[in-house]
């Protein structure tokens, strides 16, 4: 946590690994780029049996997108496609 706090990131323990589920895609934590304390309780509202369904939304519209040059989605497309999906 040290070395990640000396690089000028905020180190946050989020658990064991058994609940390393709280940040898979469709997660409210997951590629949505949120503050430290928001992440905190995006974290804590996770709800396991959301996850896949959420993900899966995430995946069509990207698949839907990719190779239109006039859509083809970016890095910042991800992030707000995750946080209406997720969050």
């Amino acid at each position: 946590m040290r070395l990640v706090d000396n690089t000028g990131f905020d180190a946050f323990d989020t658990g064991s690994l058994a609940d390393s589920w709280r940040q898979q895609p469709g997660a409210p934590g997951y590629s949505t780029d949120l503050t430290l304390d928001v992440l905190q309780a995006a974290i804590a509202a996770a709800e396991r049996k959301r996850l896949a369904k959420r993900r899966d939304l995430a995946v069509a519209v990207i698949q839907e997108r990719v190779g239109d040059a006039t859509t083809n989605p970016d890095a910042e497309f991800g992030v707000r496609l995750s946080r209406v999906l997720y969050m």
